[in-house]
Order: C-alpha cells, then structure tokens, then sequence
C-alpha cells in the first residue's frame, strides 16, 4: 500500500490535420534545431550534492566548479525546465517545419534515433553541435555517470528537437529568441541513409558553453 494518494489524469483535444505536423516528413538537406540547452539532469545532481549532509560528491565536483558556478548553472536549469515550448511549436507551424521531437528521457541521441526512424524517407540525423549548460561537461568527465557527450544524459522539461528546411532555419532561430529572450541552435544536417534511418553525434562535435 503507498501511503501518498497517487492522482492521475489525461488530457484530450481536437484539431484539424493543419493544425498537426506529423514527425515524418524529415528530407536530406533539412537542418535539426535544438531549443534548449543539454545538461538539466547535471545541473540538478551538483546542486543536491551541495546540500546534502554527506560531501564526497561535492567535494569531488569541487575540483571543476566553483560554488558560483554551481548555482549559475542550476539557475540555467531552472529558466530552461520552466520555460515552454508554446512558441517553438507554433513556430514550427509559420516556417514549415517537417516534424519534431522533445529531448527528455532518453537524452538528444535517444530522442533524434526515434524521431529518424519514424521518417518516410531515407535519412540520417547528423548532429554537430551540443550546446550545454556551462561546466556540466567537466562534471560529467569526473564522474562518468550521464555520457553526456554521448548523447545519452536525460533531460528535465527539455527542448524541442526541430527539423526545418534550412533556408527557414535562420529565422526561425532569430524569431524565437525575439519571443522567449533565449537563443536556440542549428545543432544538425539531414542526409541521405545509406541503409537504416538514424541518428550519430559526430566525432568532430562542436561542444557549445551555454
């Protein structure tokens, strides 16, 4: 028996096919946008080991990050998990994006792995940029928990992962930091497969400090 009432509940809605974009319509030469910085889940874990009564994770995170840039990473973390993405996806709606997906659970790889398999054509998701909260990469090298760099660190509340044809791509970006006060980034190319959709981080990845 759990002794904490347990409350469920759903949400239902009706809208035209218009009002839908389907996350299917990915084609070579589109561009994969991220909305909000990598690193929440880090972020979180660093502030909870400086409160807690036990200090050997702290101590240890210590040795890359200084209290000031704990909780300004945390303070990142916080604006990034309550910010909603309302306006990215209506903005998907004016510059015509072919599909999209959040990055939460299973990390930015994860998500793009299901979002390019999910696509009618043949295509790979070739991502080159991570832009990630200040210091959680540092973090992450000492511990070696999240593969965050791999693409596998969960995410809380994260951003969307859009793909956009990428004459759209530019002003997609400069209109939503217009609306929500923060950038987002072109983090990706669409290809051709070779043989099955999917998604790779490449080796010579850009690391972005958020």
């Amino acid at each position: 028996m759990n002794p904490w009432p347990i409350i469920g509940g759903t949400a239902m809605s009706v809208c035209a096919p218009s009002d839908f974009i389907m996350p299917t319509g990915a084609v070579p030469g589109d561009v994969l946008i991220l909305t909000k910085p990598l690193g929440t889940q880090i972020a979180v874990n660093v502030n909870e080991w400086r409160q807690q009564e036990d200090k050997t994770n702290w101590n240890k995170a210590q040795g890359v990050i200084t209290l000031e840039e704990a909780f300004e990473a945390y303070d990142k973390c916080c604006e990034s998990m309550t910010r909603l993405n309302k306006n990215a996806a209506k903005l998907m709606h004016k510059y015509h994006a072919h599909g999209a997906t959040d990055v939460t659970g299973f990390g930015i790889l994860g998500h793009s792995n299901n979002l390019a398999q999910n696509q009618k054509n043949k295509v790979q998701f070739n991502i080159h940029t991570l832009p990630i909260i200040k210091k959680m990469v540092e973090i992450d090298k000492v511990f070696k928990r999240w593969r965050l760099e791999e693409g596998f660190s969960a995410e809380t509340s994260g951003g969307l992962l859009v793909i956009l044809p990428a004459q759209d791509a530019q002003n997609f970006c400069r209109e939503l930091e217009e609306l929500d006060g923060k950038p987002c980034w072109i983090v990706g190319d669409v290809i051709e497969a070779q043989q099955n959709n999917m998604a790779k981080i490449m080796e010579n990845k850009r690391i972005l400090e958020i």
